[in-house]
């Protein structure tokens, strides 16, 4: 998501991350039909580095598994 985008400025200039939890919502309301059936997560990130606070411990228990089968573990290390 680009937050310096003109179609965002109003909304990220009065809050870091607002951005962000506007955007979860439509893509909740897109994939809604698909709820019941499979594992739905939002993940929504902004230009400037803010995570959608629901996709981070997603993130890293995807970056955890993702070290755990390539046995890399720089890929575990917290960057999230």
């Amino acid at each position: 998501m680009d937050t310096f985008a003109p179609s965002h400025y109003a909304v990220s200039a009065t809050k870091p991350g607002t951005a962000v939890t506007d955007a979860e919502v439509p893509k909740c309301q897109k994939y809604n039909d698909f709820i019941d059936n499979y594992c739905f997560q939002p993940v929504a990130i902004e230009t400037a580095g803010a995570y959608d606070k629901s996709a981070v411990p997603f993130l890293r228990c995807l970056a955890k598994q993702l070290g755990d089968l390539s046995r890399d573990h720089r890929e575990r290390d917290e960057q999230i």
